[in-house]
């Protein structure tokens, strides 16, 4: 897995192939065949570990007693700075996927649990007096995913926190 999730995100889901795994990973084709049926069953895989490694660098989604915007912010911005200002782990498999439904709708869902994520900060921020109180957390959580996103790209292409910074503090601003 971690092999498949390093050469996907590297290189892109098209151009790795199971033999790139294999060698990556020093397995056998019995050994990957035992757990996953073919190639779409690994990305599959390997798209909902990036997704459990992204929410494992913010924690805050998953702190119910969290409910600090800021405290979300300085955890996404951690990640980028040490992953060097890197693509996002999961949203580097957007335009990858698209003529696959399977694995667009995977990645389609595994994004909407974390725009979901999102929405309870906002929830917990809203019932601590931490937001104003006309926000709505689905408008509100699709606003900071999208900055994250749009962010996280610009930050990428220049090498540097500016962009994500500026997008999420002007996005939270606009929330508090």
């Amino acid at each position: 897995m971690e092999a498949a999730a390093r050469l996907m995100h590297d290189q892109g889901i098209a151009a790795t192939s199971l033999d790139d795994v294999l060698a990556a990973s020093g397995t056998g084709k019995s050994q990957l065949y035992h757990y996953f049926q073919d190639k779409r069953d690994l990305t599959v895989a390997v798209l909902r570990l990036q997704f459990d490694r992204v929410l494992a660098a913010q924690p805050c989604l998953r702190d119910e007693q969290c409910h600090d915007l800021t405290q979300w912010r300085d955890e996404v911005l951690r990640a980028h700075r040490e992953h060097h200002f890197g693509n996002c782990p999961l949203g580097v498999f957007a335009g990858q996927v698209d003529r696959d439904p399977v694995l667009r709708e995977e990645l389609a869902a595994l994004f909407d649990q974390w725009q979901q994520a999102i929405g309870e900060l906002l929830r917990r921020a809203l019932e601590q007096g931490r937001a104003r109180p006309d926000v709505d957390p689905a408008d509100a959580s699709l606003a900071l995913l999208s900055a994250l996103q749009g962010g996280t790209l610009l930050s990428h292409l220049h090498r540097g926190p500016g962009p994500l910074t500026r997008a999420l503090d002007g996005t939270i601003a606009h929330l508090t």
